[in-house]
């Protein structure tokens, strides 16, 4: 954690407060391996200025009944938070008084304590659960110097183990404005590492290092899942690391909802299903995010209107003439099938693929058209029916090579959008060393040779 030490459970001073009613307090707190903020209440005497923790905990409504939580420590160290809550409450008398016990969570928690040794330059640590390095990575911006590390070898990936800092290079500048872009680099950077690693990096711990005061915000998050499927190995960081500072700066080009294909991509399941599925959904992001609706649309919306009235009085007419249906049905599914005339102007996710590819300079054609073709098709069947193990080309490894071939795609897309050129794993084929962009050798197959 801190040079301090917030590991072990320290007594803090304070109140406990719900609306008006404020509670004097003295609590313990931790923050645990996994990076959880953890609380010791203790038993608290039930009496007329403390039944409203009773009363606020059970109170009626959709939200949690949050307490404000505060106190200060011994030795000077200042804890708060504004979203804590009850989950359980137990109650007992002991020689005729009553005590309740109460148990608590917190969302977000802040800690703020005089550092031991005064840090002259503006430092900012994202502390890490589940990443996995060999030795230590480094860069410099314009932000200043740039670190992140993290175990050889982890045996339990849901607990703090790396970090990601960064230390302006300079002691007189504007901190807030410093703050706030440094907070947006570190955030960058786990994500892109998370991509790396192919699973979501947690960053519960954030602190904040300038003159004698340390900031640390703490917040509540999922366990951290194992990595599995890595697009690198953990001895070979540094190439990626140094795209992930520059991409920040300097990006190839303006990519929108980068973060959210990354989510999806290193979302971690069990199931070669939900694999397919998160990666084709991916996938789809970039390309909803990254095309205007002028380039999803065959037509432009005004010219086909004029096309949609046609076409509905068409259809209007040939249902007319030979459904058998009663007249109040044939109704229905007229104006069913005319609300559907919409999906005819919108291209193919195939089409709009491919023309984010050339306008990404993404390289495909080794991989294919009939096989992205497949591999949606077979993520159509599961999002329909659930299940994909049905008829032909319904093997495990029909399945898996589908997962590979569309995470292929994935990869080579944010390979682009971040400007990374270098080693990476494939797993199309079989488990091996790739390069990015791939040789022209390994071009085999051209877009007109796969339509």
């Amino acid at each position: 954690m801190d040079d301090k030490g917030l590991s072990e459970f320290i007594s803090f001073t304070g109140t406990l407060e719900a609306g008006e009613n404020i509670s004097p307090l003295t609590f313990q707190v931790r923050i645990n391996p996994a990076g959880e903020v953890e609380f010791d209440l203790g038993a608290i005497p039930l009496t007329n200025d403390t039944v409203f923790i009773d009363h606020h905990m059970h109170g009626i409504g959709p939200n949690f009944s949050l307490f404000r939580l505060a106190g200060v420590s011994e030795d000077g160290i200042k804890f708060e938070t504004n979203d804590f809550f009850l989950n359980s409450m137990s109650n007992r008398s002991v020689a005729g008084s009553s005590y309740m016990r109460p148990e608590g969570e917190c969302s977000t928690a802040e800690f703020h304590r005089k550092l031991v040794e005064p840090c002259p330059k503006p430092q900012l640590v994202m502390r890490l659960k589940g990443f996995q390095n060999f030795g230590d990575l480094d860069a410099t911006c314009r932000l200043g110097k740039v670190a992140m590390g993290g175990p050889s070898k982890i045996t339990n990936p849901d607990t703090l183990s790396g970090y990601i800092e960064v230390q302006a290079s300079e002691e007189n500048l504007d901190i807030s404005i410093w703050r706030a872009e440094a907070d947006k680099l570190l955030d960058h950077i786990r994500h892109v590492m998370s991509f790396a690693a192919a699973t979501e990096l947690k960053g519960p711990i954030v602190e904040f290092r300038v003159g004698d005061i340390l900031q640390l915000q703490a917040w509540s998050q999922t366990p951290q899942a194992g990595a599995s499927m890595q697009t690198f190995h953990y001895l070979d960081q540094k190439p990626v690391f140094d795209v992930a500072v520059k991409s920040f700066f300097a990006p190839p080009f303006k990519v929108k909802n980068l973060f959210f294909a990354i989510s999806w991509f290193a979302m971690q399941t069990s199931h070669n299903e939900v694999r397919l599925v998160n990666a084709m959904t991916a996938l789809e992001n970039l390309i909803a995010s990254n095309l205007n609706d002028d380039e999803s649309l065959i037509l432009p919306t005004k010219e086909f209107s004029k096309h949609r009235k046609i076409l509905r009085k068409v259809i209007q007419e040939c249902v007319d003439r030979w459904s058998t249906e009663a007249p109040a049905e044939v109704h229905s599914i007229r104006d069913e099938l005319g609300e559907r005339l919409a999906d005819l102007n919108r291209r193919s996710l195939l089409k709009k693929l491919w023309l984010l590819s050339e306008r990404w300079s993404v390289p495909l054609h080794d991989i294919g058209e009939d096989r992205i073709r497949k591999a949606k098709r077979a993520r159509d069947l599961i999002v329909h029916r659930g299940h994909y193990y049905v008829g032909e080309d319904s093997s495990q490894d029909a399945l898996w090579n589908h997962v590979t071939i569309v995470r292929e795609v994935v990869v080579r897309f944010l390979f682009s959008a971040l400007g990374f050129k270098g080693r990476y794993f494939s797993y199309v084929g079989g488990y091996h060393d790739a390069v990015f962009p791939p040789p022209e050798a390994q071009l085999m197959l051209s877009r007109e040779d796969c339509t």
